[in-house]
């Protein structure tokens, strides 16, 4: 037998998972092996817009997310439109949504979580994010940077302080007088190499994810907005940390188990377009209608409403 395309493969498994939690799913995969588009950015929210006439107000839409970030604008663009789409509006996070990705599931009322599952600390990206596969840069990893050197700086004053202290019998005052230039000489080059306008910069992105973040969580009437934001923007050391459902769950989101068997569905559909280096947008392509003899009940009782099938969202190298 001839070997299913595993784009088509990832389809059916979304139109079975669509008719097993009774809700539309909308697809937001990005391979990190795709050299055009792996990450949020202008082409995800071109997709939205063309697919925009496929649905209107329903009962629940499921956004279905394996990303590791991108443009904050366009993700609380994204949770808008879906928001004003939707009575209840969830997130399945098989594998991971970091970022801008994690600042999606914030505006959900639910957020369905794998095993292995993981948010991420509200890190911005900085970038050009209307440009397809422009290299992001992390502000919290920066921030945290000059964050290091602040701590370093009271360390390195306190621990030349307590020697002189300790080895010259001199009183607190004279040995304070005495560290300064010490750990002035030690610091300066350190700080020299700091640009004051870039951690400017990237303070008010670190305040942008801060900002679209109690937006979204105000949405959903989460009590804990403020708190879940503050941990989220600064309460974790770097980009990349695991935030899994546990710790998620602590935190004070909305987090529920995806089911085993619909998490093993959906990790298998992954790998397949993922292995394939393929980024993937959208609703579960419609297939065409079939047509009928003349007569028929069938053919007499079809609507003028019915649409031509939509082209698969699929961006790939």
């Amino acid at each position: 037998m001839p070997k299913t395309h595993p784009l088509a493969q990832f389809w059916s498994s979304i139109a079975e998972l669509e008719a097993k939690r009774k809700s539309k799913i909308f697809a937001l995969v990005h391979s990190h092996q795709d050299p055009d588009h792996n990450h949020i950015c202008g082409p995800t929210l071109n997709c939205i817009i063309q697919q925009r006439k496929l649905i209107k107000t329903v009962e629940k839409i499921e956004l279905l997310l394996h990303t590791p970030g991108g443009s904050a604008d366009i993700a609380f663009r994204a949770v808008k439109f879906f928001r004003a789409r939707a009575k209840v509006l969830n997130v399945i996070v098989p594998i991971m949504a970091k970022s801008a990705g994690t600042l999606m599931c914030l505006g959900a009322d639910n957020i369905y979580m794998g095993e292995f599952a993981e948010l991420g600390p509200l890190d911005v990206q900085l970038g050009d994010p209307l440009k397809r596969g422009s290299k992001m840069l992390s502000p919290l990893d920066e921030f945290k940077s000059a964050e290091f050197l602040r701590d370093y700086a009271v360390e390195v004053f306190d621990f030349i302080t307590a020697t002189i202290l300790r080895r010259s019998g001199m009183s607190v005052q004279e040995a304070i007088h005495e560290s300064v230039p010490f750990a002035t000489s030690i610091m300066r080059p350190l700080y020299e190499q700091l640009d004051p306008l870039q951690i400017g910069e990237h303070r008010r992105s670190l305040a942008i994810g801060e900002d679209y973040g109690r937006r979204l969580l105000n949405t959903v009437a989460n009590p804990l907005a403020d708190e879940i934001v503050q941990k989220l923007v600064s309460g974790y050391p770097s980009h990349e940390f695991v935030i899994d459902r546990e710790e998620a769950s602590r935190i004070g989101l909305p987090i529920r188990s995806l089911d085993a068997r619909q998490e093993h569905t959906l990790i298998t559909a992954l790998e397949g377009i993922l292995q394939n280096e393929a980024t993937v947008h959208g609703f579960v392509p419609q297939a065409p209608p079939t047509k009928k003899p003349k007569g028929s009940a069938q053919a007499a009782s079809r609507t003028t409403d019915e649409k031509p099938a939509a082209k698969p969202a699929l961006v790939a190298s």
